[in-house]
């Protein structure tokens, strides 16, 4: 494994744990999370780039999604709710999660689990 990713993703679980809160409890349209979390925002955009950067292709893949799993959320928040292109970034948006989370799984089962990694 390589220390510069596996220190990124440690610096981004409170990035992480919040993005998971925004989008469990606000509606879509209303996650402001660059708005209402600058500092956060710029942890997850941060560590995104960094992996991107990555020689490790699971890596890179896994911070290409994080990237756009952001611009998407920061675009969702910019469309009226009731436009077609708001529901088509919606759709969008569920298939970043999900290839996001075939990204997540490979690499969990790559990385071991140790000081909450």
């Amino acid at each position: 494994m390589y220390e510069t990713e596996i220190h990124a993703l440690s610096a981004l679980e409170p990035a992480a744990s919040l993005i998971a809160q925004i989008t469990e409890w606000r509606r879509p349209g209303e996650y402001r999370f660059k708005a209402d979390f600058p500092a956060e925002y710029k942890q997850w955009v941060r560590t995104a780039n960094t992996l991107r950067k990555s020689k490790d292709r699971d890596f890179r893949d896994y911070g290409q999604y994080m990237r756009r799993f952001s611009d998407v959320i920061t675009e969702l928040d910019e469309l009226p709710k009731d436009s077609r292109k708001f529901r088509r970034k919606m759709a969008e948006f569920g298939r970043i999660v999900d290839q996001g989370l075939k990204v997540h799984a490979k690499l969990n089962e790559r990385v071991e689990v140790e000081n909450g990694i």
